[in-house]
């Protein structure tokens, strides 16, 4: 067994390439490679007012769960609004964008992705 701390979890390093007009989201890695997961790595994401992913896809599905806030997500489908206890899922090679629709709070989810996939080139609103 192994536990960790949200609160003890510093963020992951915010990409030198955001330029000026970009809005950062803060990505905590909390469970995966690293801690010995042998299959799955588990994330919290803060998007701050204002940001969003750009609007991407991968091979691998992923599952996202809404903690806090409200926001949106874009798929070739259209636009679906999500809230606090919302779970997603996102299949493989489907086009999705995550927005933070709220004007005044952070929208928090929680993410897991297969082990080997921990990226996040997508940090911009």
């Amino acid at each position: 067994m192994y536990i960790k701390n949200l609160q003890k979890t510093k963020p992951a390093a915010t990409p030198d390439s955001l330029t000026t007009d970009q809005i950062p989201v803060s990505v905590q890695w909390l469970l995966g490679e690293p801690e010995g997961a042998p299959n799955f790595e588990l994330r919290y994401i803060t998007f701050p007012v204002g940001a969003a992913t750009v609007y991407h896809e991968h091979a691998w599905e992923h599952e996202v769960f809404v903690v806090k806030g409200s926001g949106k997500i874009k798929t070739e489908a259209g636009e679906q609004a999500v809230t606090a206890n919302d779970a997603v899922l996102l299949l493989p090679n489907e086009g999705h964008q995550l927005i933070n629709t709220s004007t005044d709070e952070t929208f928090d989810i929680i993410c897991v992705v297969p082990k080997g996939t921990r990226t996040f080139s997508c940090q911009c609103g």
